[in-house]
């Protein structure tokens, strides 16, 4: 498998070899693991420190919600105190201009920054301040009406020509594996790491989130929605069994992707699927 994307990423490697061999290799094994021919963890890992980046974040942006969710995340100093990368900034720095941005395109902050219109996030240059950091890029992996997929990497320096026209040379083949990655691998990547930190910490997910304890704290028809849900209606079932609009079953699953925690209705209805309740006393609770 890793020779033939390597074959597929030398099409678009730049005439005169520009491409370092470890830029190459970190791509490869970026390759490989969309393929699940290894942890995607440890191949981002590679990736962002393969590219020259301190830290990066692989995030997933909802746009109808305009919420983004955190699928990887790798920072290389272990000594960043209390300024650790935990968030994304990208949509707070580029605001409206990456609502529909070009597939395998790179959006450098500093360029940005001159642009007309421009806003640069606050937060953005407080945590770069912090953490010593003078550049911050974006590589668009997939758009759409509703998601958009990107790496965000942070760098120490300046990028210099060449460091940009490596990022330039290897966001198409990351972009088209991402678009053949291993069906499902997103999301069992995030509901993994959920499920890892709930295992070193008590929460909602290792208790019976529709039991009569109601640990999530829903409401009446917040806890209706969870029980069509965990018997196999869509949203729109949900909404066509409660005779509710679809905005109102929107706002109903973004107050429950809020008090358990979820990403999305993929990772809730893993939760729901996953939780086994006794049904007698759901009913006895809601009925």
């Amino acid at each position: 498998m890793k020779s033939v994307l390597l074959e597929d990423f030398g099409s678009s490697m730049p005439a005169d070899g520009s491409v370092k061999a470890d830029v190459i290799e970190a791509i490869a094994d970026w390759c490989e693991a969309l393929h699940g021919g290894q942890p995607l963890k440890d191949a981002f890992a590679h990736l962002v420190s393969g590219l020259g980046a301190e830290a990066g974040m692989l995030v997933r942006t909802h746009l109808n919600e305009f919420r983004s969710s955190r699928i990887e995340m790798h920072d290389c100093r272990s000594d960043c105190g209390s300024h650790p990368l935990k968030t994304t900034f990208a949509d707070g720095h580029f605001g409206p201009h990456l609502t529909k941005p070009r597939i395998a395109s790179v959006w450098l902050g500093s360029a940005h920054v001159g642009e007309s219109g421009a806003n640069p996030a606050p937060a953005l240059g407080e945590w770069q301040a912090a953490r010593r950091m003078k550049e911050f890029a974006v590589l668009v992996l997939s758009g759409g009406p509703t998601t958009r997929d990107h790496i965000e990497l942070h760098f120490r320096e300046q990028l210099s020509r060449d460091v940009q026209a490596s990022l330039g040379a290897v966001v198409p083949t990351m972009a088209r594996t991402w678009a053949t990655r291993q069906v499902g691998l997103i999301t069992r990547t995030v509901i993994n790491k959920r499920l890892s930190c709930d295992m070193e910490r008590p929460g909602i997910a290792m208790t019976t989130l529709l039991s009569i304890n109601n640990p999530a704290r829903l409401s009446r028809a917040e806890f209706r929605v969870c029980l069509l849900l965990s018997r196999g209606l869509s949203a729109l079932g949900v909404s066509a069994e409660l005779s509710l609009s679809d905005a109102t079953v929107r706002s109903h699953l973004r107050n429950i992707y809020a008090k358990t925690e979820t990403s999305g209705l993929a990772e809730l209805v893993f939760m729901l699927l996953g939780a086994h309740r006794p049904p007698d006393e759901v009913e006895a609770r809601w009925a």
